[in-house]
């Protein structure tokens, strides 16, 4: 099957969202867990590049590392919502809620980690990134039950979706920090969405005649 330039770019960004969590992940289990960190993610935090980034914090306007690495995880949300943008709309009214979800776990992860100290105006805003994941999850379960049949959605994706929980709760356990941890999961998940979702869900498709479609026999969703 021939695949459409946008589908390729929006499994490179699904990647990059999930790469750009990793890379935060090191120093921001530092700043939160210190020594307590796991063996490997210490060794990864002593790397020379996140050194120098601890050094150039105070150019960014604040020293605070846990801020500073955990507000900038709201890019990867920003990201996944950019990549999976076409696959959601395609399955239909809760495909779309999943992607609104998505995208505002972005400024809830930002306004999160902007609120962490005691003194912060809204500080019972901290940790709402999490409750964003559970309703991405939850709402997973929900977009794999009411998708509409008939368009062609494979098994396969109604399964993936509807595992979005268990993909989040085990790449956080996994990663041991949430919600880098899970946006890694999460990228991983959207890449294949992106990269293997049925034609239906490129948009050029979508505005193809249905005479170029059904002239080939195939239909659809095949």
């Amino acid at each position: 099957m021939r695949r459409h330039p946008a589908r390729m770019w929006s499994v490179v960004i699904a990647l990059i969202a999930a790469a750009w969590a990793f890379f935060l992940l090191p120093p921001q289990q530092a700043a939160w867990s210190g020594s307590g960190s796991p063996a490997w993610l210490r060794a990864l935090d002593a790397m020379p590049i996140y050194e120098g980034l601890r050094e150039a914090l105070p150019a960014t306007g604040s020293s605070d590392a846990y801020l500073v690495f955990g507000a900038a995880a709201s890019v990867s949300f920003a990201l996944l919502w950019f990549a999976t943008g076409p696959v959601f709309a395609a399955l239909g009214w809760s495909g779309r809620v999943l992607g609104a979800l998505v995208l505002a776990a972005a400024p809830i992860t930002l306004l999160s980690y902007l609120n962490h100290p005691a003194d912060a105006p809204v500080h019972l805003l901290w940790g709402a990134e999490l409750f964003a994941l559970l309703a991405i999850g939850v709402w997973g379960l929900v977009v794999a039950s009411v998708a509409p049949r008939g368009r062609g959605i494979p098994l396969w994706e109604r399964l993936l979706v509807g595992s979005t929980l268990l993909v989040i709760v085990f790449a956080t356990v996994a990663l041991s920090y949430w919600p880098h941890g899970s946006l890694v999961g999460l990228g991983l998940e959207a890449a294949v969405l992106a990269g293997l979702a049925p034609r239906w869900a490129d948009p050029s498709e979508r505005r193809r005649p249905a005479a170029s479609v059904e002239g080939n026999g195939t239909g659809p969703g095949v």
